[in-house]
């Protein structure tokens, strides 16, 4: 089986040595998954299926001890006749006149002997014990290797529900943070509304100025709308990751914060850590096992095949359990299969080409994780510097809207130019925020590529 390397813990402490993530709140949602999620408790199940697999597999070496009896009653049916008398009451006749006695009987009656016994039982203890067969050894050998396919397919499923859970947990935050953006707009937005009425009420200003603003806010409400929407979605999801009660409260992480300047590792390295840590090649690995050994057991079923047999206890007409009842039997068999109509050919050759394909189907995996590595390392490196280009249009519109305020309440500036400058602004703080919750997410994505 292939072993996990420790040592590139290390590396992916490297990587986010500049990322600052709430550790201890989305850890806790992690372990809380872990236990509750069930899909997960589903995957847990199947494993134990597959340990009993093996203990029954396991089983076939031991002996196997039975207690059989039996009591019958019969009357009537075919008989076997004995002609005892005919036989034995000339010669006994010729004898007494040789010896000039009577000591032997010549009136013996012919015997008729029913087939079916009558108020007989059969009481025993049989036993076999497998000595050697190359079916049982090698099935015990697949069952072994697909329990630990079954648990690396339990341990590749927990690796995606971390990461599910983290972009998850992302995901929430991030609706939350463009809701509170919404709600920073909305009062910006309420307050100009007010103004312009007053302006137009001391007939500063013309209506205009009040629909254009209505206007804004109404299309901010709708906005707003649609990311409430998501915003219950996400929670939803999150805590149906968790197997909670789906509007349960979540909790929000303040301290999660991102800055610049990743230090990547190089590209070959981070491959040769996913093709180490996958367990979706640790599966792939022992389903070849699996049917590397059920091959075996289609190529070597000419081996002949030894077991031993037995049973020891009593026999006779009515229960009576005594030295003249009890017997014992020894069995020594011995199996060798010599024409099985082309069967077994045809089953080695089938194991043969699915032990093939998943030969080539692992190294493709390979490819494919590889492939994944560089998609996850180049969409992380550009979220990482999307977020720098956002920061810095953030600071831009920031400080461009601070000073187009300042105009318009000097009345410097028209009411137009005033709402490009909100709408720049708000929109840079969306796009920021999405860029910084993108960069965990990506991050989360490589750690499930890296399987770490």
């Amino acid at each position: 089986m292939r072993t996990k390397s420790t040592p590139y813990n290390l590396l992916f402490f490297l990587m986010i040595t500049n990322l600052s993530i709430g550790q201890s709140i989305i850890e806790d949602y992690v372990e809380e998954g872990l236990k509750s999620n069930l899909a997960l408790q589903q995957e847990h199940q199947l494993l134990s299926q597959s340990f009993e697999d093996l203990k029954q597999a396991k089983a076939l070496f031991l002996p196997n001890v039975t207690f059989n009896a039996s009591y019958m009653i019969a009357n009537g049916g075919r008989t076997i006749d004995i002609p005892v008398g005919d036989l034995l009451n000339p010669v006994y006749t010729t004898l007494n006149q040789l010896t000039g006695s009577e000591n032997f009987p010549i009136n013996l009656q012919n015997v008729e002997e029913p087939i079916i016994p009558n108020d007989f039982h059969d009481t025993r203890l049989e036993f076999k014990q497998v000595i050697f067969n190359t079916d049982v050894y090698f099935n015990y050998k697949a069952k072994s290797a697909l329990t630990s396919f079954q648990k690396a397919k339990k341990d590749a499923y927990v690796q995606e529900l971390k990461k599910e859970i983290k972009q998850g947990y992302y995901s929430y935050l991030q609706s939350e943070e463009v809701l509170h953006i919404y709600d920073s707009s909305e009062t910006v937005l309420k307050e100009l509304v007010r103004i312009n009425k007053a302006l137009v009420k001391n007939n500063k200003a013309t209506k205009d100025v009040v629909f254009r603003a209505q206007f804004e806010l109404d299309q901010l409400y709708a906005d707003r709308a649609l990311a409430v929407q998501q915003h219950n979605i996400a929670k939803s999801y999150f805590n149906f990751l968790l197997n909670r009660e789906l509007n349960e409260q979540i909790r929000i992480d303040t301290s999660l914060k991102i800055s610049e300047g990743f230090l990547f590792s190089d590209l070959n390295t981070l491959q040769t850590t996913a093709l180490s840590e996958r367990e979706e090649l640790v599966q792939l690995d022992h389903v070849i096992k699996a049917n590397t050994y059920a091959h075996k057991i289609e190529k070597y079923s000419w081996i002949p095949k030894f077991s031993l047999g037995g049973s020891i206890g009593y026999q006779g007409f009515g229960y009576e359990f005594d030295g003249n009842q009890d017997y014992g039997v020894l069995q020594f068999n011995v199996s060798i299969p010599l024409f099985t109509g082309l069967k077994n050919k045809a089953k080695k050759t089938k194991t043969k080409i699915q032990v093939e394909q998943y030969q080539t189907r692992y190294q493709e995996l390979e490819q494919q994780i590889r492939l994944q590595v560089i998609d996850a390392y180049y969409n992380l490196e550009a979220s990482n510097t999307v977020v720098s280009s956002k920061k810095s249009a953030f600071e831009s519109a920031k400080e461009n809207f601070r000073i187009i305020k300042r105009k318009y309440e000097e009345n410097l500036v028209i009411l137009v130019e005033f709402l490009d400058a909100r709408v720049q602004y708000t929109n840079s703080q969306l796009g920021l925020v999405i860029a910084q919750y993108n960069v965990l997410k990506k991050q989360a994505e490589l750690d499930r590529v890296l399987a770490l």
